[in-house]
């Protein structure tokens, strides 16, 4: 395997395909990158897409990190390449660092939804029980509904949910109804997440320290998929801290393979490192 960043050269050609690029939407990234594995049929490779802050790249510019089977070819000069092999030497109990662009998604009845839209969802519908409601409407009638009934003991309820995640410092100043309410669905999404990572992780080979305070979940973002049918999207969200290896021949084939969905649109690499 190798581990490439990648950059943007300087040619007009370079230029005009990334103009090109940008017009395709959140996939225009993936082939722009075909051109450094042509000669694969199948993509073979998985990237990370982040935007250059000056120091490796103009600032603003398009910055690609990419794991591949084949060394990228930069025959048609498009990029400036810097690679290296990549072959982890790693044994059970070995502690890393890591970064991870993911889609997280789950199965239910056979479809798949955003892991911390549906539990906001979920957590709506219950909300919504509990005040003896039709628990029926998209997310935003339901919290209008809510903040137009719900009682004092409803918000205390709400506000014991937002000091079981990281967003109970808030509680030290006056929360109004609107602020308490959306501070318990984004402490919900913060726990549906690190609950989808956990399993997720023991599935990889690898387990997250417990109560580590470096498991930090960040840039989440809704992406609309060009050419694809009305509405079609799907989340991203940034995860990094530090994992323990259990299973290290389990724990690679995952590196590989990439984590989780929307791996043409940039997520699914994990980027490694020694603590």
């Amino acid at each position: 395997m190798y581990l490439s960043r990648i950059t943007l050269g300087n040619s007009q050609a370079a230029r005009a395909e990334l103009v090109k690029a940008m017009g395709k939407g959140v996939y225009g990234h993936h082939q722009l990158l075909w051109h450094l594995f042509t000669s694969e049929k199948k993509r073979g490779f998985l990237f990370r897409h982040e935007q250059s802050d000056g120091r490796l790249a103009p600032s603003g510019e398009p910055l690609f990190y990419v794991l591949s089977k084949e060394k990228p070819d930069n025959t048609e000069q498009l990029f400036q390449v810097e690679s290296r092999s990549f072959s982890p030497q790693l044994k059970p109990g070995d502690e890393l660092g890591f970064q991870l662009r993911v889609n997280p998604t789950v199965c239910r009845q056979g479809k798949r939804h955003d892991v911390l839209m549906d539990a906001q969802q979920h957590w709506l519908f219950k909300e919504a029980k509990q005040l003896s409601l039709s628990a029926v409407g998209t997310k935003k009638q339901l919290k209008h509904q809510l903040l137009d009934l719900a009682s004092d003991e409803d918000i205390n309820r709400w506000k014991t949910v937002i000091e079981g995640g990281g967003y109970r410092g808030e509680l030290a100043s006056r929360l109004g109804r609107q602020v308490t309410i959306d501070l318990a669905l984004k402490t919900i999404s913060e726990q549906a997440l690190l609950a989808w990572w956990q399993q997720r992780s023991r599935q990889m080979g690898i387990r997250c320290l417990e109560n580590d305070d470096r498991l930090q979940a960040d840039g989440y973002m809704q992406h609309d998929i060009k050419g694809k049918q009305a509405g079609a999207m799907f989340s991203s969200v940034n995860l990094c801290g530090t994992l323990v290896v259990d299973e290290p021949d389990v724990f690679l084939a995952s590196l590989y393979q990439g984590v989780g969905r929307a791996k043409a649109f940039g997520c699914g690499l994990m980027m490694i490192r020694r603590v």
